[in-house]
């Protein structure tokens, strides 16, 4: 299987094919189509929601907005973690060198 993965700055997405089936149709390939609310598409919104422990993945993309909206209205999101749009906050300019 060949898997490739959009890390996206907005929109992420993935897509896989069969070692078999590309050897067949190279163009054959599956994309997840992703559903919020009114939307479906190949992409989905760079957006993770953490549970207040900090390190569970609670939800990705239309399900962690729409998830953190929930909370929100419920006046329960003050201990969530939700990120979205911040795939350029993870570079930085500066080299760390760790000593091993």
């Amino acid at each position: 299987m060949v898997v490739a993965i959009d890390f996206g700055t907005t929109y992420s997405s993935w897509a896989c094919s069969m070692r078999h089936e590309y050897e067949e149709n190279p163009t054959k390939i599956y994309v997840r189509q992703w559903i919020g609310g009114e939307h479906f598409s190949p992409k989905v919104p760079t957006t993770v929601l953490i549970r207040p422990d900090g390190k569970t993945l609670e939800a990705f993309g239309y399900e962690a907005e729409d998830r953190y909206a929930d909370l929100v209205e419920e006046g329960k999101h003050k201990c969530w973690y939700y990120f979205e749009k911040f795939k350029m906050k993870i570079f930085n300019n500066k080299v760390r060198i760790i000593p091993m």
